[in-house]
């Protein structure tokens, strides 16, 4: 009979059944390909590997049978990005621009994974070229409704139960955003941190690679092994003594009354553990919205214009629609952007060096419909997308690790996340004072 896991089971878990011979590699990798199997609906996949993740899993089964480990994922079901290069599979980022392509050799983050014993199922949907947030995954809490992108297909395939963990890049919060509609803990590290060789690029100043989980201790142990190929650091959640660094009333004035009133009942827990709310000033976000958008499609355009001309036949609007208006973005405009990136920066390092971590809501508006283009904002229409990276976006231009956490406090059974920025490097910690959100009550 197939053994059938939990599908919250978290890495830690898995390696304890491992441990205690209650289950295998095999097991757990067949479970979480019937689970892809079973819900194409959800769209979370866009290429399945399952011969080759089988005969990864039978190695990883023989290791463990002989007490000889690769490390912490040995043997655990992940998942990449379709726009992450994974050997013999196609490499498309969700484009018919690509369709056909196959990848010659691994990216060298997926090296560091098939070197930890992982176990690749196979790699996940996204929005074209990683552009948008709105799809083509659905959320596993609603289908009606956007997992957020563009690692949409990676957040959903975790929260399913299709792999323990996965890969996506953020280049204006696409690992954050999938996170909090799904409700799992998604980490864009310090920029340049995690390689992205191998990976084909959206904005070469802001794309960042980075670890999606069930939990911050899965997401360290993911890190862990893209940063080392091993995986041994520790980890330890908490929050007593810890500094949270708070934006005014104005600055979250435009979050859904809902969800702000989610953020303030984690915020008010996390005191009651011993954390200390400190206000702290942030860049003002229609300052960030115009660095933000000259960069992106600027960059965006030069790298498909140099390599693919128009292909107007192939592309989808929105990607047609961005890379036209990112070919009319001036030297001067670009450049103009770039210079005011530095001092957005120190801004934020300013806030850091007053408290551990600044948190904020991870999002602003629900995950919308599919499909639905612009939506309500503090009273105003606004372009969806823009909506949904106006919380995130400031991390990739300052180039600060941030994390999205669902509290403990927060309903079940639906979107959650709370925002945590800490200072470059200070992943660790970051993913720390996340353990200890996560374990709010």
């Amino acid at each position: 009979m197939p053994t059938v896991l939990p599908e919250d089971l978290t890495i830690r878990e898995l390696r304890e059944l491992y441990s205690r011979g209650e289950a295998t590699p095999m097991d757990a990798t067949d479970d979480a390909l019937r689970r892809v199997e079973a819900d194409p609906d959800l769209r979370a996949f866009a290429h399945v590997r399952a011969d080759e993740a089988r005969e990864e899993a039978r190695a990883a089964t023989a290791r463990l049978a002989r007490g000889t480990p690769l490390g912490p994922l040995d043997g655990v079901p992940v998942a990449v990005k379709s726009m992450v290069a994974l050997a013999g599979l196609p490499q498309d980022a969700g484009s018919r621009v690509l369709e056909g392509r196959r990848a010659g050799r691994d990216a060298t983050l997926v090296g560091a994974l098939k070197q930890a014993g992982a176990v690749i199922v196979g790699t996940t949907t996204m929005d074209e070229f990683a552009l948008t947030t709105l799809g083509p995954a659905r959320n596993p809490f609603d289908r009606t409704r956007t997992a957020g992108g563009s690692s949409g297909g990676s957040a959903a395939a975790v929260q399913a139960g299709m792999c323990f963990a996965a890969v996506g890049t953020d280049t204006g919060g696409s690992v954050r955003i999938p996170a909090a509609c799904c409700a799992v803990v998604g980490l864009k590290p310090t920029y340049g941190l995690v390689p992205t060789d191998g990976i084909v690029p959206l904005a070469w100043s802001l794309d960042h690679a980075g670890p999606i989980g069930r939990t911050a201790a899965d997401v360290a142990a993911l890190l862990d092994v893209l940063l080392s190929g091993t995986g041994t650091a520790p980890f330890a959640a908490g929050l007593d003594g810890v500094r949270l660094g708070v934006p005014s009333e104005e600055y979250l004035s435009v979050t859904d009354p809902h969800l702000l009133a989610d953020f303030r009942a984690a915020l008010a827990a996390a005191a009651d553990a011993g954390a200390e709310i400190v206000g702290v000033e942030l860049p003002d976000q229609e300052r960030v919205k115009a660095v933000h958008w000259p960069v992106l499609s600027a960059e965006m355009a030069a790298y498909h214009l140099r390599r693919f001309g128009t292909a107007e036949d192939r592309y989808e609007p929105p990607m047609k629609d961005g890379i036209a208006a990112g070919a009319m973005v001036t030297t001067e405009e670009y450049l103009t952007a770039q210079r005011g990136r530095p001092a957005l920066r120190a801004e934020v390092d300013r806030a850091l060096g007053r408290v551990d971590a600044v948190a904020l809501p991870t999002l602003a508006i629900d995950p919308p419909e599919m499909g639905r283009t612009v939506v309500e904002l503090a009273g105003r229409p606004e372009e969806a997308v823009a909506a949904m990276v106006r919380l995130t976006s400031l991390a990739n231009h300052t180039g600060h690790p941030a994390v999205s956490v669902p509290p403990g406090t927060a309903p079940k059974g639906r979107p959650a996340g709370i925002q945590l920025i800490g200072r470059h490097y200070d992943e660790h910690r970051l993913l720390s004072i996340a353990g200890g959100l996560e374990a709010l009550s």
